[in-house]
């Protein structure tokens, strides 16, 4: 089109020399407006131009960001179902060890095996959500056009931080109770067994509290166990809900991600 304005110019510069000055004003005003046009259609086709070029820049950030923020679910799906798999254990290991505890134990060896089954593992909420965090302090957000997985990533990391909350206030409120127990013997456990290695360095006194269940100790140490089992019930109802969101996430990405390739 370009092409066909610079020929009409041409034309035009060519035979307003033999007209009438009259006629030349005519045509000067049809090749200045023929200028015109030329510019604004070049402007037009510039901005379409570096348009195109912005939206292919965004569409391809908006694609690495869906795989970035794809690849973190994946982890956190594995973090979330192992974390789930110990739940269970701990919560197994800690029901038996109540149980056990009002069985005698006769020996040094036989409190030491209920001791090893109180298990007082402790670990904050740790996700995958960098990408997240980078997203949301630069203001990028936006580039998501799909608004549903921007509202659902937005939501599912409204809950990791309300989760993450909650299982550190039970592990402080456990580990307070855990430093209170003046009287629970912890050198009798496993982890332990390579300080305490000396026969002369247990005292039967320590732990025969365990065969007195209405002892303070003995309630001390089931209170601890009881509050550790509960913490972990709700701990792992907490990882099943978000696992659960994780799935939907990361269903809606994938339907995404396909939706681009075609």
């Amino acid at each position: 089109m370009i092409k066909l304005f610079r020929k009409i110019r041409k034309e035009l510069w060519v035979d307003n020399k033999a007209t009438s000055s009259a006629g030349r004003l005519g045509r000067y005003v049809i090749y200045a407006a023929g200028e015109i046009l030329l510019i604004v259609i070049g402007i037009l086709i510039a901005l379409n131009l570096n348009n195109w070029n912005e939206r292919r820049k965004a569409e391809a950030l908006e694609l690495e960001y869906l795989q970035r923020i794809y690849t973190d679910l994946k982890a956190d799906t594995r973090y979330f179902e192992d974390q789930i798999k110990e739940c269970d254990k701990v919560i197994r290991s800690n029901y038996q060890a109540i149980h056990e505890a009002y069985k005698e134990q006769k020996t040094q060896e036989e409190y030491s095996r209920l001791i090893d089954l109180y298990t007082h593992r402790t670990e904050n909420l740790v996700v995958q959500n960098s990408t997240y965090l980078e997203l949301n302090n630069s203001g990028k957000l936006r580039v998501f056009q799909n608004r549903g997985i921007k509202d659902s990533l937005i939501a599912l990391n409204r809950d990791y931080e309300y989760a993450a909350a909650r299982i550190k206030e039970f592990n402080d409120f456990h580990a307070n109770i855990i430093s209170s127990l003046k009287d629970y013997p912890r050198k009798y456990s496993k982890e332990r067994a390579f300080i305490f290695d000396e026969p002369h360095m247990f005292d039967p006194s320590e732990w025969e509290y365990i065969n007195e269940p209405t002892s303070q100790a003995f309630k001390d140490q089931e209170w601890a166990a009881t509050m550790y089992l509960v913490k972990h019930r709700e701990a792992k109802e907490l990882h099943k809900t978000l696992l659960k969101k994780i799935g939907f996430l990361t269903q809606e990405i994938e339907a995404e991600l396909n939706e681009r390739k075609r």
